[in-house]
């Protein structure tokens, strides 16, 4: 199903090998991740991820013995090895953008690099790009590819990995590009020692009272349009800050939007310290990975994100409604 043959000869011709991903991880992102870090392992390569941000805490348990190095955490070491790879693997992402601080060592990097990703995208200028849109996880793209070369490649780390990724892109197997066929890989990664109930427990419950009292200030705040039918909720650096909390604690906040009666169309507004991030996500036939393009974003057909330049808030919300409405 993907030619997997081009990454097994750079695999094999490299020595020094960096993984990483795009800023604020998901379980996809982080899955990915450590299912290539152990499939490296068992090909005889050692490897290094290096990340913009830090684990989600409802994700560490994927990163149990603490493998993941952070970026600005030793900026100048970091720069070295990203410079001196011979391979970089980027998972989950086709824009050097969505590294951040790693962007620039990674494009100066002489290192070969593969990307592997299930996102909509122009850029192509990779040396290995495994791509496909219609995929609703990068990991499910990974299992194929294992499964495809040997079976015995998908060890109950890699199963864990794996499904985790599925299970939330996926939206917990509610979104609309999960077929049978993600059925039949999660079913077959349980019958390799996954435990869903507990990987769902792990990653769903486990709320801090920091980011129920962040929920609790989002649901009180949310503005409607259009006769109920588009949604807007803002996050604030007040908000981060009485709290003690930060991005990696609106995981969630979008997908919410989608789950209020007659709404079709719903923005998270997030200020941080030198940007604002917007999501955007849809119902049905509404394509907000195009929306997106107008804020310099991008993403998928229902779910789709961006960075913008810090700007007064409420104008931002006026040109999102008065953009959106005439879309």
């Amino acid at each position: 199903m993907y030619d997997f043959e081009k990454a097994k000869k750079l695999i094999k011709q490299s020595e020094k090998i960096i993984i990483t991903t795009h800023l604020v991880p998901d379980a996809d992102a982080i899955g990915c991740e450590f299912a290539i870090y152990e499939y490296l392992m068992q090909q005889g390569k050692s490897s290094v991820i290096i990340n913009h941000s830090p684990t989600p805490e409802n994700l560490l348990f994927l990163d149990e013995n603490q493998i993941i190095k952070f970026f600005r955490d030793n900026i100048p070491g970091n720069t070295g090895l990203i410079l001196n790879a011979d391979l970089i693997i980027i998972v989950d992402t086709n824009e050097y953008s969505r590294l951040r601080t790693m962007q620039e060592s990674v494009e100066k990097s002489k290192a070969k690099k593969i990307c592997i990703d299930h996102h909509i995208s122009s850029q192509n200028n990779f040396d290995l790009n495994i791509s496909d849109p219609e995929s609703p996880a990068t990991a499910q793209i990974l299992y194929e590819i294992f499964y495809a070369e040997n079976p015995g490649i998908i060890t109950k780390k890699i199963a864990v990995n794996l499904y985790a990724g599925i299970m939330t892109d996926s939206g917990s197997f509610k979104y609309p590009r999960t077929t049978r066929r993600t059925f039949e890989i999660c079913a077959d990664l349980i019958g390799r020692g996954v435990d869903p109930v507990d990987i769902y427990e792990k990653i769903y419950c486990d709320l801090s009272m920091g980011k129920v009292r962040l929920f609790g200030r989002f649901i009180s705040g949310l503005e409607y349009f259009d006769g109920g039918r588009v949604v807007i909720g803002t996050v604030t650096l007040k908000d981060f800050r009485e709290l003690g909390l930060g991005i990696q604690d609106v995981e969630g906040f979008s997908g919410f939007l989608m789950e209020i009666r007659d709404v079709i169309a719903g923005f998270v507004i997030v200020e941080l310290e030198q940007s604002i991030k917007i999501s955007f996500r849809s119902k049905g036939d509404i394509y907000m990975n195009e929306f997106a393009k107008r804020f310099g974003g991008g993403g998928h057909k229902n779910a789709a994100g961006a960075y913008v330049e810090k700007t007064n808030i409420e104008e931002l919300k006026k040109k999102i409604i008065s953009d959106f409405l005439t879309f």
